[in-house]
């Protein structure tokens, strides 16, 4: 699509985020409809993580060729030495290159002649009667129909018009080792560590590379889109030292880069609304305990764009025309991320000995059955059994604070007969 030289671009739809989701929709409706495309990125893939996902999704998408490793077995470890290990038939789980997988899908999506790429950033957005006006970091301004929100922890659209962000985000911090002595036993096997408050109450991962490499790291999760650095930071270099047997793994080893960033779980109310949808981290659509978000945003912005396409076509561009695409995630996802979203906290605050004891519950899966849970990691216990867990563990907060205070009172009352003898 050409680019006029007035700085001002109308299109049909406008997508802000060149990401995995905004580049997938981007392509699906590309590549399905006739409808103009501008996507809005200062710089594509910008994220520079090596994250864990699964084969059959990569090759759905072809992009085997940014796979940096594959993974014949996934392990559960605890800091006290703690582990259930699955062997799987083949590799189903591979560590992705994210920025060279989105270059795959951009150099791709480039081909198409209702395509225009705007290397900017987006800084502004108002309603206009039929549509969206995007303001651009240079005093520019994209004038579209429809308007795709892939902007990831940016929420672009949930800011600029105040609409409520996901509850929690993932942040972690890890890096690539190089000059690794990787034990024969861990090489092919994808590692998470389980939380803990020195290292990180998100847990961390530990995956063998090719040619001697590593990438291992922790995460905090909070209620808060900031980054804290110093946090990670902090917890990362703990773990360096402290989390055996990897810690002597990497004693001697060669620091080649860090890795780190944001991921926001737990779903936002809206993903359509007049003119507009959200899709992938800026949805909140990272699956909620894992935090594995290339599978959700290949697949969630694929469904994006077909229904985009779909609505375009109708010429139904408000919220009933692409409700389809709200509710056909939501009959999939759901429930499950809802019972996830409501047990947050009390999986954030779980000890290490509640570790222990999920290994002893996970080591009575199978390998498909791992490989299951990992991929669809939502809770499998009833609704009223989570309302009876939050209201014991409610009341289990009145009752410490009462006693706290009957405490400080006892301590307050015997302090003024002792100052009266």
């Amino acid at each position: 699509m050409h680019i006029s030289e007035s700085r001002s671009y109308p299109c049909d739809i406008a997508i802000v985020g060149g990401g995995l989701a905004g580049l997938t929709a981007g392509l699906v409706i590309a590549s399905q409809g006739d409808a103009s495309v501008i996507l809005i990125d200062r710089d594509i893939g910008s994220n520079q993580s090596m994250p864990l996902t699964f084969l059959d999704t990569v090759q759905q998408f072809g992009l085997e060729e940014s796979i940096v490793a594959r993974y014949h077995s996934f392990a559960l470890r605890t800091r006290s030495g703690g582990q259930v290990l699955r062997r799987f038939d083949g590799t189903p789980l591979v560590v992705l290159d994210y920025r060279s997988a989105c270059r795959q899908l951009y150099e791709h999506l480039r081909t198409y002649s209702t395509f225009a790429h705007l290397p900017l950033q987006a800084r502004h957005l108002a309603r206009e009667a039929v549509g969206w006006r995007v303001g651009l970091q240079d005093g520019g301004e994209v004038v579209s129909r429809l308007l795709i929100d892939a902007s990831g922890i940016a929420h672009f659209s949930a800011r600029q018009l105040g609409y409520a962000l996901p509850p929690m985000y993932s942040h972690s911090y890890g890096q690539v080792f190089g000059d690794c002595n990787v034990p024969a036993d861990q090489e092919g096997v994808a590692l998470f560590l389980t939380g803990n408050p020195r290292h990180g109450n998100g847990g961390g991962w530990f995956y063998p590379l090719s040619a001697r490499q590593a990438s291992f790291g922790f995460a905090q999760l909070t209620n808060l889109s900031r980054f804290p650095a110093l946090e990670c930071r902090q917890g990362f270099e703990r773990a360096v030292q402290e989390f055996h047997p990897y810690a002597e793994i990497m004693q001697a080893s060669k620091r080649e880069g860090a890795h780190l960033g944001s991921i926001p779980l737990g779903p936002v109310k809206r993903l359509a609304c007049d003119g507009l949808m959200r899709v992938g981290d800026a949805a909140g659509q990272a699956t909620p305990w894992a935090c594995m978000g290339v599978e959700p945003a290949l697949l969630n912005g694929q469904l994006c764009g077909q229904v985009a396409v779909r609505a375009f076509r109708r010429g139904d561009l408000s919220r009933s025309g692409l409700q389809d695409y709200e509710k056909m995630w939501f009959a999939r996802n759901g429930a499950g991320y809802r019972k996830a979203v409501m047990l947050a906290d009390l999986e954030w605050q779980r000890g290490e000995a509640a570790w222990d004891n999920t290994l002893n519950q996970l080591d009575r899966l199978s390998g498909p059955e791992m490989l299951n849970s990992l991929r669809y990691n939502t809770p499998a216990f009833s609704l009223p059994l989570i309302w009876g867990l939050l209201v014991y563990d409610r009341l289990g907060l009145i009752r410490r604070g009462l006693r706290n205070r009957l405490w400080v009172r006892w301590g307050s009352a015997q302090l003024r007969r002792d100052d009266g003898r």
